[in-house]
């Protein structure tokens, strides 16, 4: 791994008095972060205390009954900090809380000192950002100025990317991902990281630059840099469409790179005999793997046309999807629509779908 600003880290003092830190964060890659500083505040002194602001809780499942916490909000109730919530969508008319610990209240102190926001979701208006008596930062999984932006994970995914990392950014005034670059780290992405799997090592990495940075936070907001922004690209959004397969328009490697990165998110999708199915357990086979494929199925007229069923009636554990640039992509689940998820054989038995007369539609 590479870093950005830690090369005198050995030679220097901890200058920086403990911190309160106001934590704004709501997901699975936000826990990592402040867990790490939940660990710090125990056994070092520069952290004072840690009080969390997180989104409003969502109404999920069918029919939007079930009401779902965070997981920063679980363990920040699981671990009795200070709970603030949002309000939805804006922060605009937010005013941010006074801290709430024993020594604050005692004094009548009423700002923070250090605002740490990570995959929050919100921006954060200057009235907020200039609260900070010691500034703010995030915890960013790229490599700023690349990939600015929601979905910097799941971008680099699809886009074959080989090499990642972690910013620790102040928070900019007006854009979000400008702020100055108070330290990086870069590391290789495994050929095989699905989202998950690749939010997992970042998160770890960025929760343990983010107390790293801390420790010296004078020297690295002196010693701050600017983002080029000739070399700023985007990372937006990840929509529901993306999943969505037309299978004249999309290669096997193209499909590989879109199931392991976003498929946590929203299923690959397609239609079948007029319905919706998504597939699941999906891989992209070695070009030996797809050979032995067709010379097992050699005495089957087969259509390859994208779209494609195809499969060894010796071993129903997969089926596989011709592409539009005539390779195979390999499938061991699949979810009918309003069914649950089974298996291919059970699919195949099921739905009597015949290799290489069958195929899925477009949508």
């Amino acid at each position: 791994m590479n870093y950005f600003g830690a090369q005198q880290n050995k030679q220097l003092k901890k200058v920086s008095p403990p911190y309160r830190i106001l934590f704004f964060g709501s997901d699975y890659f936000s826990l990592e972060s402040l867990i790490a500083l939940v660990d710090h505040q125990k056994s070092e002194g520069t952290v004072k205390s840690i009080e969390v602001v997180v989104p409003p809780d969502r109404r999920t499942g069918r029919g939007l009954k079930t009401i779902t916490q965070s997981p920063v909000k679980l363990f920040a109730q699981d671990n009795n900090l200070i709970i603030h919530e949002a309000p939805p969508k804006t922060l605009q008319a937010w005013k941010i809380p006074k801290p709430r610990d024993l020594e604050a209240i005692h004094f009548d102190i009423d700002s923070f000192d250090i605002g740490v926001v990570v995959s929050f979701g919100y921006f954060l208006p200057p009235v907020i950002l200039e609260s900070f008596t010691k500034g703010s930062m995030n915890v960013h999984p790229s490599l700023l100025p690349k990939y600015r932006g929601a979905a910097p994970i799941q971008h680099a995914i699809l886009n074959g990317d080989q090499e990642t990392g972690i910013t620790i950014q102040e928070l900019h005034h007006e854009i979000f991902d400008a702020g100055k670059i108070l330290r990086q780290i870069s590391m290789t992405i495994p050929s095989d990281s699905t989202y998950q799997s690749l939010e997992s090592i970042l998160a770890a990495e960025g929760a343990e630059l983010l107390v790293d940075t801390l420790r010296y936070l004078d020297y690295f907001q002196v010693n701050a840099q600017e983002q080029d922004i000739t070399k700023v690209t985007k990372a937006p959004k990840i929509s529901k469409d993306m999943a969505e397969i037309k299978w004249n328009q999309i290669t096997a490697d193209r499909l590989d790179k879109l199931y392991r990165a976003i498929s946590h998110q929203y299923p690959i999708t397609t239609n079948f005999i007029e319905k919706r199915i998504q597939l699941h357990n999906i891989s992209l086979p070695s070009e030996l793997k797809q050979q032995k494929i067709r010379n097992k199925i050699a005495n089957i007229k087969v259509n390859y046309s994208p779209g494609t069923i195809i499969y060894d009636s010796k071993s129903l554990d997969s089926i596989y999807v011709t592409c539009n640039d005539d390779k195979l992509i390999e499938c061991r689940s699949v979810k009918m629509e309003r069914k649950n998820e089974i298996s291919v054989k059970d699919w195949i038995n099921g739905y009597g779908v015949e290799s290489g007369k069958m195929k899925f539609e477009s949508l």
